[in-house]
Protein backbone atom coordinates (compact mmCIF):
# COMPACT_ATOMS: atom_id res chain seq x y z
CA UNK A 1 0.00 0.00 0.00
CA UNK A 2 1.78 3.37 -0.82
CA UNK A 3 2.08 6.50 1.42
CA UNK A 4 -1.07 8.35 0.06
CA UNK A 5 -3.32 5.46 0.31
CA UNK A 6 -2.32 5.14 4.10
CA UNK A 7 -2.95 8.32 5.11
CA UNK A 8 -6.49 8.61 3.22
CA UNK A 9 -7.34 4.66 5.00
CA UNK A 10 -6.65 6.78 8.51
CA UNK A 11 -8.17 9.97 7.67
CA UNK A 12 -11.04 7.31 6.75
CA UNK A 13 -11.13 5.31 9.99
CA UNK A 14 -10.10 8.35 12.47
CA UNK A 15 -13.41 10.09 10.99
CA UNK A 16 -15.70 7.36 11.37
CA UNK A 17 -14.07 6.84 14.94
CA UNK A 18 -14.92 10.67 15.61
CA UNK A 19 -18.64 11.14 14.42
CA UNK A 20 -21.43 9.18 15.25
CA UNK A 21 -23.49 9.04 12.14
CA UNK A 22 -21.36 9.13 8.37
CA UNK A 23 -22.95 11.77 5.68
CA UNK A 24 -25.45 9.39 4.43
CA UNK A 25 -26.90 8.50 7.74
CA UNK A 26 -27.92 12.68 8.75
CA UNK A 27 -31.31 13.65 8.75
CA UNK A 28 -31.78 17.10 8.58
CA UNK A 29 -35.19 19.34 9.31
CA UNK A 30 -36.89 21.40 7.23
CA UNK A 31 -34.84 24.29 8.06
CA UNK A 32 -30.94 23.78 9.46
CA UNK A 33 -29.96 27.08 11.24
CA UNK A 34 -27.02 27.64 13.76
CA UNK A 35 -26.16 31.19 15.58
CA UNK A 36 -22.65 31.70 17.24
CA UNK A 37 -22.60 34.97 19.02
CA UNK A 38 -19.17 35.30 20.68
CA UNK A 39 -19.29 38.61 23.44
CA UNK A 40 -15.33 40.31 23.76
CA UNK A 41 -14.11 38.08 21.47
CA UNK A 42 -10.97 40.30 20.30
CA UNK A 43 -9.98 40.01 24.91
CA UNK A 44 -8.55 37.20 25.90
CA UNK A 45 -7.80 37.96 29.53
CA UNK A 46 -11.31 37.51 30.89
CA UNK A 47 -12.54 34.31 31.74
CA UNK A 48 -15.08 32.76 29.00
CA UNK A 49 -18.20 30.64 29.42
CA UNK A 50 -19.61 29.49 26.44
CA UNK A 51 -23.45 28.08 26.45
CA UNK A 52 -24.39 25.15 23.96
CA UNK A 53 -27.76 24.38 22.55
CA UNK A 54 -30.66 25.32 20.49
CA UNK A 55 -33.86 28.00 20.42
CA UNK A 56 -34.26 27.38 24.23
CA UNK A 57 -30.48 28.64 24.68
CA UNK A 58 -31.01 31.56 22.41
CA UNK A 59 -34.45 32.33 24.82
CA UNK A 60 -32.31 32.83 28.14
CA UNK A 61 -28.89 33.48 26.71
CA UNK A 62 -28.91 37.70 27.11
CA UNK A 63 -30.19 37.21 30.94
CA UNK A 64 -27.20 35.40 31.67
CA UNK A 65 -25.20 37.14 29.69
CA UNK A 66 -25.64 40.31 31.46
CA UNK A 67 -25.84 38.53 34.93
CA UNK A 68 -22.06 37.37 34.29
CA UNK A 69 -21.12 40.42 32.38
CA UNK A 70 -18.63 41.08 35.35
CA UNK A 71 -17.53 37.63 36.12
CA UNK A 72 -17.05 36.23 32.71
CA UNK A 73 -17.23 36.81 28.57
CA UNK A 74 -20.25 34.74 27.64
CA UNK A 75 -20.46 33.08 24.10
CA UNK A 76 -23.32 30.98 22.62
CA UNK A 77 -23.23 28.28 20.16
CA UNK A 78 -26.65 27.31 18.94
CA UNK A 79 -28.12 25.27 16.68
CA UNK A 80 -30.65 23.01 15.14
CA UNK A 81 -28.84 20.33 14.29
CA UNK A 82 -28.88 17.11 16.76
CA UNK A 83 -25.82 15.76 18.51
CA UNK A 84 -25.26 12.74 15.98
CA UNK A 85 -25.07 15.22 12.64
CA UNK A 86 -21.55 15.42 12.04
CA UNK A 87 -21.77 19.15 11.56
CA UNK A 88 -22.70 19.87 14.84
CA UNK A 89 -19.11 18.53 16.35
CA UNK A 90 -17.63 20.71 13.25
CA UNK A 91 -18.97 23.59 14.03
CA UNK A 92 -18.75 23.33 17.95
CA UNK A 93 -15.44 22.31 17.42
CA UNK A 94 -14.40 25.69 15.75
CA UNK A 95 -15.08 27.54 18.62
CA UNK A 96 -13.24 25.50 20.91
CA UNK A 97 -10.17 25.86 19.11
CA UNK A 98 -10.34 29.05 19.31
CA UNK A 99 -11.28 29.98 22.63
CA UNK A 100 -10.35 28.51 25.87
CA UNK A 101 -13.52 28.03 27.32
CA UNK A 102 -13.54 27.63 31.86
CA UNK A 103 -17.24 26.90 31.92
CA UNK A 104 -19.48 25.42 29.12
CA UNK A 105 -23.00 24.66 29.97
CA UNK A 106 -24.43 22.79 27.20
CA UNK A 107 -28.20 21.87 27.01
CA UNK A 108 -29.45 19.69 23.56
CA UNK A 109 -32.58 17.44 23.49
CA UNK A 110 -35.36 18.79 21.16
CA UNK A 111 -34.34 18.47 17.94
CA UNK A 112 -33.34 15.70 15.89
CA UNK A 113 -36.37 13.51 16.16
CA UNK A 114 -36.05 11.35 13.12
CA UNK A 115 -33.34 10.09 15.12
CA UNK A 116 -33.24 7.15 17.67
CA UNK A 117 -32.35 7.67 21.12
CA UNK A 118 -29.63 5.34 20.62
CA UNK A 119 -28.52 7.87 18.18
CA UNK A 120 -28.53 10.07 20.66
CA UNK A 121 -26.55 8.06 23.33
CA UNK A 122 -24.02 8.03 20.45
CA UNK A 123 -23.88 11.41 19.97
CA UNK A 124 -23.68 12.67 23.43
CA UNK A 125 -20.43 9.74 24.22
CA UNK A 126 -19.00 11.89 20.60
CA UNK A 127 -19.72 15.25 22.46
CA UNK A 128 -18.24 14.68 25.46
CA UNK A 129 -15.01 12.55 24.34
CA UNK A 130 -14.57 16.00 21.69
CA UNK A 131 -14.85 18.08 25.22
CA UNK A 132 -11.75 16.33 26.84
CA UNK A 133 -9.72 16.05 23.92
CA UNK A 134 -10.77 19.95 22.46
CA UNK A 135 -11.60 21.73 25.64
CA UNK A 136 -10.03 19.41 28.86
CA UNK A 137 -9.53 22.29 31.09
CA UNK A 138 -13.04 23.32 31.08
CA UNK A 139 -15.46 22.68 33.38
CA UNK A 140 -18.49 20.74 32.12
CA UNK A 141 -22.27 21.86 33.64
CA UNK A 142 -25.12 19.23 31.44
CA UNK A 143 -28.33 20.44 31.15
CA UNK A 144 -31.43 18.69 31.08
CA UNK A 145 -33.59 18.78 27.61
CA UNK A 146 -36.73 20.76 28.96
CA UNK A 147 -40.10 19.84 28.35
CA UNK A 148 -42.76 19.65 25.48
CA UNK A 149 -46.50 20.84 26.45
CA UNK A 150 -49.30 20.52 23.65
CA UNK A 151 -49.70 23.43 21.76
CA UNK A 152 -53.30 23.20 21.59
CA UNK A 153 -53.60 22.99 25.30
CA UNK A 154 -50.54 23.87 27.76
CA UNK A 155 -52.01 22.72 30.73
CA UNK A 156 -51.00 18.90 29.23
CA UNK A 157 -47.75 17.08 27.69
CA UNK A 158 -47.40 16.27 24.17
CA UNK A 159 -47.41 12.43 25.44
CA UNK A 160 -45.06 11.07 22.67
CA UNK A 161 -42.63 13.76 22.35
CA UNK A 162 -41.84 14.91 26.17
CA UNK A 163 -41.74 11.05 26.55
CA UNK A 164 -38.82 11.21 24.45
CA UNK A 165 -37.53 14.16 26.56
CA UNK A 166 -37.79 11.88 29.43
CA UNK A 167 -35.81 9.63 28.03
CA UNK A 168 -33.37 11.00 26.49
CA UNK A 169 -32.93 12.57 30.17
CA UNK A 170 -32.55 9.37 31.24
CA UNK A 171 -29.49 8.66 28.83
CA UNK A 172 -28.48 11.68 29.63
CA UNK A 173 -28.09 11.72 33.41
CA UNK A 174 -26.56 7.94 33.43
CA UNK A 175 -23.46 9.41 31.06
CA UNK A 176 -23.28 12.38 33.31
CA UNK A 177 -23.48 10.46 36.57
CA UNK A 178 -20.36 8.23 35.13
CA UNK A 179 -18.61 10.61 33.87
CA UNK A 180 -18.55 13.41 37.10
CA UNK A 181 -20.57 16.13 35.12
CA UNK A 182 -22.89 17.92 36.98
CA UNK A 183 -26.07 18.26 35.97
CA UNK A 184 -28.56 21.03 35.81
CA UNK A 185 -32.21 20.35 35.89
CA UNK A 186 -33.94 22.76 33.44
CA UNK A 187 -36.63 19.78 33.35
CA UNK A 188 -37.73 19.86 36.74
CA UNK A 189 -37.64 23.66 36.98
CA UNK A 190 -40.17 24.39 34.31
CA UNK A 191 -42.55 21.29 33.99
CA UNK A 192 -44.67 22.38 36.58
CA UNK A 193 -45.31 25.76 35.29
CA UNK A 194 -47.71 25.47 31.61
CA UNK A 195 -47.79 29.40 32.49
CA UNK A 196 -44.38 29.94 31.31
CA UNK A 197 -44.84 28.27 28.19
CA UNK A 198 -45.51 30.20 24.66
CA UNK A 199 -47.99 28.94 22.48
CA UNK A 200 -46.22 26.63 20.77
CA UNK A 201 -45.53 24.45 23.75
CA UNK A 202 -41.77 23.90 22.90
CA UNK A 203 -40.48 27.65 23.37
CA UNK A 204 -41.12 30.06 26.79
CA UNK A 205 -42.55 33.61 27.28
CA UNK A 206 -39.75 36.25 29.39
CA UNK A 207 -41.27 34.72 32.64
CA UNK A 208 -39.95 31.52 31.66
CA UNK A 209 -36.91 32.79 30.03
CA UNK A 210 -36.64 34.68 33.27
CA UNK A 211 -36.59 31.46 35.29
CA UNK A 212 -34.18 29.17 33.38
CA UNK A 213 -31.95 32.25 33.26
CA UNK A 214 -31.86 32.60 36.76
CA UNK A 215 -30.69 29.10 37.45
CA UNK A 216 -28.44 28.78 34.58
CA UNK A 217 -26.57 32.03 35.62
CA UNK A 218 -26.64 30.61 39.14
CA UNK A 219 -24.97 27.34 38.05
CA UNK A 220 -21.96 28.94 35.92
CA UNK A 221 -21.37 31.78 38.84
CA UNK A 222 -20.67 28.44 40.96
CA UNK A 223 -18.78 26.66 38.37
CA UNK A 224 -16.41 29.89 37.74
CA UNK A 225 -15.71 30.63 41.76
CA UNK A 226 -14.84 26.50 42.44
CA UNK A 227 -12.13 26.70 39.19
Amino acid sequence: MCKKSVIILLIVILGSMYHPCSAQDVKLEKIEWTDIWVMDANEMANARVLLVGDSIVKGYYGPVEKHLSEKASCARYATSLFLSNPDYLAELGLLLKRYDFDVIHINNGLHGWDYTEEAYRLGLTALLEMMKRDAPEAKLIWCMTTPVRNSKELSQFDAAQNNRVIERNRIAAEIMEAAGIPVNDLYETVKDHPEYFAGDGVHYNGDGQTAQAKQVAERIEKALADR
